[in-house]
């Protein structure tokens, strides 16, 4: 298995390195190599995801036979677009989706091996793995 987390905030890392923990492997970052901080990029931001929008990403690249799982939070509904990046380069049927939120759920859930939402404030990794 391996973990791969998209993350601004720390939260989704968070729960990614929880996951790691408990199977025994590292966390990967996907990296967009963006700073997302402040109000204006906040915005811009939720525009790009609600648009589906991608953009270049960074990560080790997964093994062909390993079940990915990728933790990342929910940006206006829907993935961020790094993330987006992700899961059409590696196949949207090869991934497990935790989805983390302070009160929704991926809208566009279609093709993914599985979609685990984690909604609330207080979350920790999902144990349906």
């Amino acid at each position: 298995m391996q973990i791969y987390y998209f993350s601004r905030t720390g939260r989704s890392k968070k729960i990614a390195e929880e996951l790691a923990g408990r199977f025994g492997v590292t966390a990967r970052m996907i990296n967009d190599n963006r700073e997302w901080g402040g109000k204006i990029n906040y915005v811009k931001a939720g525009a790009m995801a609600m648009g589906g929008k991608t953009i270049p990403v960074t990560y080790e690249r997964p093994g062909k036979a390993d079940d990915i799982v990728v933790v990342f939070p929910l940006w206006a509904g829907a993935m961020p677009p790094g993330v987006k990046t992700f899961t059409e380069e590696v196949g949207r049927e090869k991934i497990t989706a935790v989805v983390t939120s302070l009160g929704s759920t991926l809208k566009n859930r279609d093709g993914f091996k599985n979609v685990i939402d984690l909604v609330g404030k207080e979350i920790s990794a999902p144990e349906e793995l």
